[in-house]
């Protein structure tokens, strides 16, 4: 009688491996669990910078008005020290009070930025005086190191929050940007979290009913994630909503562009589930939504660019919400307005429709 074999130890592990390797694949590949009937984040919103209005030449109320027109639910509004305290303790609020006061009227939530670093490059936003008097751009060690500097920096965040508290409006305190990354934009320079923890704990005291937004962010680049972790965890540790920045495609020179792989995603929808478990609120704070090309601070030249388009924008943020982020800010709306001044309102229609919750179909 002829029976079948077995298979031999070669076939075995041949077998196996080929499972392992489909295993291994099915887990790398594998996008984490999303909900299809979300159309748009539960909270949309913007950041705006007069900053950025100047660079691109335009009239920085006009364009804030604008922007409030579009129906968004939260803006963010950064005070730069440069502007703030443009002489050592003389202190004018003239850059940021037209955008508060027309927030508030139109009933927007409003998220203030303090501190030394701020969005919009170069993110330390120092005075002319602070430049001359200290260190401001030695990235070998954290600025907050000298302690002259560190001081002023307090009394700079003090006398923001004492005057932004008396707009109903703001709601949510920032405190720096990205504070535990070495990020290259910012040329490496970076606070210690001593200090962004006294920094926390001084705007908790001067504005007890407002709650502190931490930002921080996931490289692209693999290899950065253990140092990716640390920053979430010490800012998952101060902040009463923890907000991440997504840049999905990113330029690596002229020509080609870092996307994220797989277990970017997982590594994103892994750290809300933290955030609400620990009782916090997990936001984006900057969703991908201007072109980000290699060596141009804002790419203007080309009616639209590889690393961002309007389509690509809004199907970010719906997937940031289908993975359960219920807040998203998009990042770019000066360069929409400037695009749109200049002949071009695809940018607009597409936010506009974003924000309707008619754009994803």
């Amino acid at each position: 009688m002829s029976g079948q074999k077995g298979l031999s130890r070669r076939q075995f592990l041949t077998w196996a491996s080929v499972g392992l390797g489909s295993y291994v694949l099915y887990r790398w590949f594998r996008f984490p669990p999303r909900d299809a009937n979300v159309r748009r984040p539960r909270r949309l919103g913007t950041t705006f910078s007069p900053l950025q209005c100047r660079y691109l030449g335009l009239d920085d109320v006009e364009t804030f008005g604008a922007i409030c027109s579009l129906g968004f639910d939260v803006v963010r509004l950064c005070s730069y020290w440069r502007d703030i305290e443009p002489w050592e303790g003389f202190y004018t609020f003239e850059s940021l009070d037209p955008f508060l006061s027309l927030a508030q009227k139109r009933g927007l939530t409003v998220v203030l930025t303090v501190g030394m670093k701020a969005p919009r490059w170069p993110e330390f936003h120092f005075p002319p005086w602070v430049e001359a008097q200290y260190s401001p751009r030695d990235a070998s060690r954290p600025l907050d190191r000298d302690v002259r500097l560190a001081d002023r920096a307090l009394r700079f965040v003090r006398k923001v929050v004492e005057h932004a508290r008396t707009f109903s409006c703001v709601r949510y305190i920032q405190v720096e940007n990205e504070p535990f990354s070495r990020v290259e934009v910012a040329g490496g320079r970076h606070l210690s979290p001593q200090f962004v923890a006294k920094e926390v704990a001084l705007v908790r005291a001067l504005a007890p009913g407002r709650k502190i937004l931490l930002t921080t962010a996931i490289n692209l680049w693999p290899l950065k994630r253990r140092e990716d972790e640390r920053a979430f965890r010490q800012t998952l540790a101060l902040a009463d909503a923890v907000g991440i920045n997504v840049y999905t495609r990113v330029p690596l020179g002229p020509k080609f562009y870092l996307e994220p792989l797989p277990p970017y995603w997982r590594t994103l929808s892994r750290w809300r589930r933290e955030i609400a478990a620990s009782g916090k609120e997990p936001w984006i704070a900057e969703s991908q939504a201007e072109p980000w090309e290699y060596g141009q601070l804002v790419a203007t030249q080309k009616r639209v660019y590889p690393s961002s388009t309007p389509q690509r924008a809004v199907d970010l943020a719906v997937k940031l919400a289908q993975l359960g982020y219920g807040t998203v800010l998009l990042w770019g709306s000066e360069y929409w307005y400037w695009k749109k001044r200049h002949g071009y309102d695809g940018w607009w229609r597409a936010v506009r429709a974003l924000v309707t919750g008619v754009a994803h179909e």
